[in-house]
């Protein structure tokens, strides 16, 4: 019997085991897409839950008024977003103007469908590249939509919602209706919304006659209207005007030559058909608006058109005793008729660090004039001698009592000199700062590490800068300058026993949506309590028996005089006189400073034998005692566990004349037998650089006697 072969076996399957982790992977992968892509559903959907609806009607409509209120809540002004538009129709406008607009905001206007993916991506690498938020991205869309429908919250939901209502808003209307919705809308400074307005108000023309350089002009305004106006900031309007011109040529709207042309129009140097705001308290009102966009994140557009309910910490009855001091005619001296001396205040409750009044200068002028309380920018003289001197000393354990030698020094090359020529040999610490005598101020300077008085200084919001690093800055010898504003915030680190609080004039914001916004200052102890309160006693004896003693009132006051002299230039070479002159003081409610000066100082404009001590401090006495007349007198409080300042010791030089090693006592020091005038700080070139400063100042270290 015959057995058959056994058939073969099929061969086994040879999967290897790399495709079968490759299949694993990219069933994994495809879940997590498809779990991405829920999850993004779902946020999406979130994000656009509470969406505002698209209201066709809300865009038609240019009316939401805003209001300002007093601190008792009470109805100061309104402003109108509708005072100053002219609707006009997209064929009034030139097509000039269209591309000009275009080229600045939203160059692909024509081309996306309300969100353009390829500038939110350019944006998104120029700001990684340079590391920090440079550009933006939204569209015209977006910014009718953010304008109209939106509140200025930075969130991702916020933007999710815009991008969704402009691809709504896309759908509903056409590009041209859009763009003229747009253009009729927006904000374009002073006071001016639509281009129709805009034209007007710059140009005295209407928007129809514009040209290519007026065109490129306004289209430069929007994003930043008071920061780019040729008419307060033309260095910056040039500038601006100049990226849209290269914009539309690199876009080939414009020739070479149009360009060319374009760059070499002139600037608008006035406004045409302009009328000043007609509310109260206009210095106060101009700052509001100022503060509200530049430190609370609204838009000048949200302001005169968004429906806003603006409170403030405005004190009516001071403010309007400020506006009675400062258009009387007996607080100036006599000048020339073609250009006033101006005076500016600014009154600040430093317990809070709300600012209760402001003036903005001699018969101030209304909307969006310049503000001499806020941005006016002087070197401040010898009102600068608390802040960067002896508020610094008494923090590192000087005493009042500690006597310097008042007599010709020279530091390198830099030598400082009294106003009025005399040394007074040894004084006091306190005689020093209440006769406002320069030299020692100097001395003490170098003594206590300039550092010290630059590190307190910046704490305080002062606008230092890198150049700003000489012994001269003892005396007021400031790049930049400062403003009331500047140096009334200051002084209140020493009227509030060494806290200070950013000064502001805004306490809540609602939105036309109901939305509350409440700004809450930061606090900081920037000396201590007994340093701050040394210099307070030193600086009512200023007001007692020194250079500020006009500021006198039946309460404590506590104040410092300061005067700058003129530019030691080839205009002023034989001429004796001043430029500005300053006082800062406080009582135990209030802190408050006055400059006085011309705008524009000249050889005929220039301040003769006028004082911190003069005029300024008078100001200051009539604008607070009325107001606080009747409020119940108070004593400067003293801080707890206060500890008396030490006796005082002789800081020499020890190669004076007045070195033995007995330390003069102060009783010995020369007394002034009239009241002291002030001595302006000499305007010396700077000399002696200060050792180099690390990027942050150093913070002050208290250190009690």
């Amino acid at each position: 019997m015959s057995h058959s072969p056994k058939p073969p076996e099929p061969p086994t399957p040879n999967v290897q085991p790399s495709k079968r982790i490759w299949r694993y992977i990219l069933l994994g992968l495809a879940g997590l897409l498809i779990l991405g892509f829920v999850a993004g559903l779902g946020t999406l959907a979130y994000f656009l839950r509470d969406r505002p609806q698209f209201d066709p009607a809300t865009l038609g409509s240019l009316q939401a008024t805003s209001f300002i209120y007093d601190q008792d809540g009470n109805q100061v002004t309104t402003l109108h977003g509708e005072q100053n538009r002219v609707p006009v129709s997209l064929d009034q406008i030139p097509l000039v103007l269209q591309q000009a607009v275009l080229a600045a905001e939203d160059i692909r206007f024509y081309e996306h469908q309300g969100v353009d993916l390829r500038a939110i991506a350019r944006a998104a690498l120029a700001n990684i590249i340079e590391g920090r938020y440079s550009q933006g991205a939204s569209t015209i869309t977006q910014q009718l939509i953010k304008n109209t429908f939106l509140t200025t919250e930075k969130t991702m939901k916020r933007k999710v919602q815009e991008a969704y209502l402009a691809w709504q808003l896309e759908s509903e209307y056409s590009k041209e209706q859009i763009l003229e919705m747009y253009l009729n809308r927006i904000y374009f400074g002073h006071g001016s919304y639509g281009v129709q307005a805009a034209a007007q108000t710059y140009f005295g023309k209407d928007v129809s006659a514009v040209n290519l350089a007026e065109a490129a002009l306004l289209a430069g305004l929007p994003c930043l209207p008071s920061y780019y106006s040729p008419v307060t900031n033309p260095e910056r309007a040039l500038e601006r005007r100049s990226y849209v011109l290269s914009v539309m040529a690199k876009n080939d709207l414009i020739t070479p030559y149009n360009l060319a042309q374009a760059q070499k129009q002139p600037l608008p140097h006035q406004l045409h058909g302009f009328t000043p705001g007609r509310y109260p308290y206009a210095a106060y009102i101009d700052y509001v608006i100022d503060e509200v966009v530049s430190r609370h994140g609204f838009t000048e557009n949200q302001i005169f058109n968004g429906g806003l309910k603006i409170y403030t910490s405005l004190d009516p009855h001071l403010q309007q005793q400020i506006e009675t001091v400062l258009t009387d005619e007996s607080f100036y001296p006599p000048g020339p008729d073609d250009q006033p001396v101006q005076a500016a205040m600014a009154v600040i409750n430093h317990n809070s660090g709300e600012i209760k009044g402001l003036g903005g200068g001699r018969n101030y002028d209304g909307r969006r004039s310049f503000n001499r309380a806020t941005q006016l920018r002087r070197q401040p003289g010898s009102v600068i001698k608390p802040v960067m001197v002896y508020g610094p000393a008494m923090e590192k354990g000087y005493s009042p009592d500690d006597v310097l030698v008042d007599e010709p020094v020279n530091f390198s090359g830099y030598a400082p000199v009294n106003y009025d020529g005399q040394y007074r040999g040894p004084v006091t610490i306190r005689q020093a700062v209440a006769q406002s005598i320069n030299i020692p101020a100097v001395t003490l300077f170098k003594m206590i590490g300039p550092e010290n008085g630059i590190a307190l200084a910046k704490n305080l919001g002062l606008p230092l800068t890198k150049e700003d690093r000489y012994l001269s800055l003892a005396l007021g010898g400031f790049t930049q300058g400062v403003s009331p504003l500047h140096m009334a915030g200051a002084y209140t680190c020493f009227a509030n026993l060494g806290a200070y609080r950013q000064p502001q004039a805004v306490t809540r914001i609602v939105d036309s949506q109901g939305n509350e916004y409440t700004p809450v200052p930061e606090t900081r102890q920037v000396i201590s309590a007994n340093a701050a309160y040394r210099m307070t006693e030193m600086l009512v004896t200023t007001v007692q028996s020194g250079t500020g003693y006009r500021a006198q009132m039946r309460r404590p006051v506590a104040g410092k005089t300061g005067t700058t002299e003129l530019p030691q230039v080839p205009d002023f070479k034989w001429l004796k006189g001043n430029k500005d002159a300053w006082f800062v003081g406080y009582t135990p409610e209030l802190t408050a400073a006055v400059w006085m000066g011309y705008d524009h100082t000249d050889a005929k404009h220039y301040l003769k034998q006028i004082y911190g001590g003069s005029y300024p401090a008078q100001i200051f006495r009539e604008v607070l005692n009325p107001v606080l007349q009747d409020v119940s007198v108070q004593s400067f409080p003293q801080p707890e566990g206060y500890v008396a300042a030490r006796a005082g010791r002789f800081l020499g030089p020890d190669s004076s004349p007045y070195s033995p090693r007995a330390a003069v006592k102060p009783q010995e020091t020369v007394e002034v037998e009239q009241p002291p005038t002030e001595q302006p700080a000499p305007s010396p070139p700077p000399a002696e650089p200060l050792p180099p400063l690390s990027p942050k100042p150093p913070e002050i270290t208290p250190i009690l006697p």
